[in-house]
């Protein structure tokens, strides 16, 4: 019988070079940081050791240098990743930024988000949660129902997302909501928004996991009123791109 061999090889010195700086870094920062700590990982959520990380430039390592980004290689920043969960360090702060919403940003977004959103994310400054799944849309996501009603300058939004992570914690979410509704064509319809999670009109109640843990939460919009300007692609684009996004995970 045939079997496929899988053949090691060997990283450029610089990305060599790279691995023992973040190790370095990380026996440092870490020091003799306990099992149940490192445990956590990327569920660890510790703003000071992002904006760390972010001064190293590990951050947006891959983005553009005029959004705050580094414009180094893909192999770079898995070294980094690799390590940093190989090391159990608490990336959380910044992990779904840096992974895909400054990529949505960066894709989709205006010029005035980019400014000033992506070097905020650069720096380790911001973090972000993911605003999809709803109480009766899960894998489903296209079953949404939380609505985007135009007002003027801007949107009213009322509805809940529910399994938000760390939204308790986030500065901003991007949101997936429904701007029209043709029961016929529930893919078309959906809109994406930045939103700031200290809003009025937003109510977030914790989600405990079996572990005793609040990672979760369920999110409540009562007339939450979200400015045009934090749109975030077309109006009714939102399917194209939070698919896009979803490739990032």
């Amino acid at each position: 019988m045939q079997t496929f061999r899988f053949e090691l090889g060997e990283l450029p010195p610089d990305a060599e070079a790279l691995r023992a700086e973040v190790r370095e870094f990380l026996r440092r920062e870490l020091g003799d940081a306990a099992p149940v700590r490192r445990a956590h990982s990327w569920g660890g959520f510790d703003r000071e050791f992002s904006r760390k990380m972010g001064a190293r430039g590990w951050i947006a390592m891959t983005w553009p240098k005029r959004y705050g980004g580094h414009e180094r290689s893909a192999l770079e920043r898995y070294v980094v990743l690799e390590e940093m969960l190989a090391a159990g360090a608490p990336v959380s702060a910044h992990w779904i930024a840096d992974r895909q919403s400054g990529p949505l940003l960066l894709r989709f977004g205006t010029e005035a988000q980019r400014q000033k959103f992506l070097p905020a994310i650069a720096r380790g400054e911001l973090a972000f949660a993911i605003g999809m799944s709803e109480p009766d849309s899960g894998s489903d996501l296209a079953s949404l129902r939380t609505r985007a009603e135009r007002v003027a300058g801007g949107y009213r939004v009322n509805g809940t997302k529910v399994w938000t992570s760390n939204a308790h914690l986030a500065d901003y979410m991007i949101a997936t909501f429904r701007t029209h509704h043709d029961p016929a064509k529930k893919h078309e319809g959906l809109t994406q928004f930045l939103v700031d999670t200290k809003l009025q009109g937003i109510t977030m109640s914790p989600i405990i996991d079996l572990a005793g843990a609040h990672h979760f939460n369920m999110v409540v919009f009562e007339d939450a009123f979200v400015p045009e300007d934090m749109r975030v692609g077309e109006e009714g684009a939102g399917w194209k791109q939070v698919t896009t996004e979803l490739a990032f995970e």
